[in-house]
């Protein structure tokens, strides 16, 4: 049989239109999504409704230092919106400022103070079951007082574990202020606050203990292979790998996860998750993982987040 029965020459407007029909299917047939890619323009926001900006930075405020603006704040962000046409850069600088300012106000310390504060309590909220750290101080004190006893009484063994159970306190309630002054990063906060007696009695025993780690740092749960290594380098202190990582006691574990690439893709979840009530895409994942694996600012994610129409519900 003739090749060219099957494989017939196309002359070139034949061609031309082939081409456009089977382009345009196959447009209309991909489910489009929307990507947050740093440095675009946000969609130009001339028919936004006053009322719409307005919510827009009273949730920027409450999400960021956690409360709404004052009268003057209010009138002095919507003016610079207004003015710049709601401008990616504009809702930056605002975002930026709530995050970073370290100039005193009444009542707050300042607006760092006030966005450090919110972040650790909403790292204690997803580990700690939000326990005040007038509570944490409550148990250094008790712990303080047994180890005094101890070494009275020359028991050395117990009073150095007791030791160990106020350093572990106070690593939690020290790193609010270390994460301000930029000593520490946010993934070491959750270090702090999956490394202490009040989290081992929240998830009791080490079952429990390492798949909680998993599911509230990473958001899921260890694989076979993770639990178990993972279960015998807490549990047993045998040196064992996860995340191409070895280790062999619980303080090695929880360095291993803290600064483990899975750690900063849970990070990029915990930040959708709170201020978009979503998980991430996966081109949004591939967007800001690189970086975040590199750098570790969560405050890139959060304003990133922050800066678009979808948050501020300009759509």
């Amino acid at each position: 049989m003739d090749r060219q029965q099957f494989f017939p020459k196309f002359r070139p407007v034949a061609l031309l239109i082939f081409v456009c029909v089977a382009t345009s299917l196959l447009i209309s047939s991909c489910k489009k999504e929307t990507i947050l890619i740093s440095g675009n323009e946000p969609v130009s926001a001339v028919n936004i409704s006053r009322i719409k900006i307005e919510n827009y930075i009273q949730r920027v405020f409450i999400d960021l230092i956690g409360r709404e603006p004052l009268e003057q704040e209010m009138t002095e962000a919507l003016q610079r919106l207004q003015v710049d046409s709601l401008k990616r850069s504009v809702r930056m600088a605002i975002i930026y400022e709530l995050m970073n300012d370290e100039s005193a106000r009444e009542g707050e310390g300042s607006y760092r103070a006030a966005y450090i504060l919110n972040l650790y309590n909403l790292a204690k909220i997803r580990c700690m079951e939000g326990v005040s750290d007038g509570y944490i101080q409550s148990r250094i004190n008790i712990a303080s007082f047994g180890a005094l006893k101890d070494s009275l009484e020359g028991n050395w063994d117990s009073f150095y574990r007791r030791q160990n159970t106020i350093r572990k306190y106070r690593a939690v309630i020290d790193s609010r202020e270390q994460l301000f002054d930029r000593k520490i990063k946010f993934h070491h906060v959750f270090g702090t606050m999956i490394n202490n007696g009040i989290y081992d009695e929240i998830n009791m025993n080490t079952f429990n203990f390492v798949r909680a780690a998993f599911d509230e740092l990473l958001w899921r749960l260890p694989t076979e292979e993770e639990f178990e290594n993972s279960f015998q380098m807490v549990e047993n202190e045998v040196p064992s790998r996860i995340f191409d990582r070895i280790g062999s006691n619980k303080e090695d574990f929880v360095d291993i996860l803290i600064h483990s690439p899975a750690m900063a893709e849970g990070l990029i979840i915990w930040a959708f998750q709170i201020y978009l009530n979503r998980v991430p895409s996966p081109l949004e994942m591939i967007t800001f993982l690189p970086e975040f694996i590199q750098t570790g600012d969560i405050d890139f994610i959060i304003s990133e987040i922050m800066v678009t129409d979808e948050y501020a519900n300009f759509r």
